[in-house]
């Protein structure tokens, strides 16, 4: 592609980005008046988009709401039962899910290696649940354990040696591993706690030591999707935080029609709540339509 053709695509971009802003500032604006119009639309439409953030939100504010933060490592010192409400845990492994927060920097996850008393496998996931890499056996340590360096979007400093480098897309994020366990006997679920208590996790330049595990087992740990006013609440405080991906910018002036717009509050009117109510049935009704079509014949 020759530099004018880039810059013709660039302008025309541009151009695309700036219509699609003046299209939500008209709806916002006549958004009393249209009803179950523009902001109808953009609402089930943002409910849609949003789901793998909202989704990760609220695991983050479970971790938070059981007394754990960012930059720690949450874990289950049995395995799991019901009061652990997140998607498709194994009931046959101990979970260990620490979720970074890079706004102030790279953080360090260093991984044990494999062998006769444990191992760890499980994947590196940005915000947006797609997954950066695969750590254990079958991932990038091929288990021999070894550090991880995860840095914010845009990082431009060189990386000291010996990291495995992930460059994430989104300032937070999290990772899940499991500790497997050969049997469900109290002395190697025991076993498995104490191998996956060798992760550390820290900020570059804290000491490993300063790793913290949070025990969560026991506690209500619910990130189920919310078909009420907090999915939005959510999805405002993640798109307050993480950048733009340059696939979902087309989402820019849709969020700004109901209200969801970078630096600024998230206050609907009585109006607005009762919109993005009805846009939250619709789109549920929509995504469990959608579910049960992708099951010809059904099970």
């Amino acid at each position: 592609m020759t530099p004018s053709t880039q810059a013709t695509m660039k302008s025309l971009s541009a151009l695309f980005l700036a219509t699609l802003s003046l299209l939500g500032e008209a709806s916002a604006q006549s958004g009393g008046d249209v009803g179950h119009g523009a902001p109808m639309r953009r609402a089930i439409e943002a409910v849609i988009w949003g789901i793998p953030l909202v989704n990760y939100d609220r695991m983050l504010q479970a971790a938070i709401a059981n007394g754990g933060a960012a930059n720690q490592v949450i874990y289950w010192s049995q395995p799991v039962d019901s009061k652990n409400q997140t998607l498709t845990p194994n009931p046959d492994t101990i979970y260990l899910n620490p979720f970074y927060d890079t706004r102030k920097g790279p953080v360090v996850m260093e991984i044990p290696p494999a062998g006769d008393d444990g191992v760890i496998v499980g994947s590196v996931d940005i915000s947006w649940q797609n997954a950066l890499i695969d750590v254990g056996p079958a991932g990038e340590d091929k288990g021999k354990g070894g550090r991880y360096l995860i840095t914010p979007p845009g990082y431009k400093e060189k990386a000291p040696e010996g990291y495995h480098v992930l460059p994430s897309d989104t300032y937070l994020g999290f990772v899940i591993l499991r500790s497997n366990f050969k049997s469900r006997s109290e002395e190697d679920i025991a076993a498995a706690v104490e191998h996956g208590k060798k992760i550390k996790f820290y900020p570059l330049g804290a000491s490993p030591d300063s790793t913290v595990f949070v025990d969560v087992h026991g506690k209500d740990f619910d990130s189920t999707i919310p078909y009420d006013l907090r999915f939005f609440e959510s999805l405002d405080r993640m798109v307050q935080i993480e950048p733009w991906q340059t696939r979902d910018k087309l989402m820019i002036p849709m969020l700004k029609t109901i209200g969801i717009e970078k630096g600024k509050p998230f206050q609907p009117d009585a109006a607005m709540k009762k919109i993005l109510g009805e846009a939250l049935k619709e789109a549920r009704a929509e995504i469990g339509g959608s579910y049960e079509s992708n099951f010809d014949p059904p099970f």
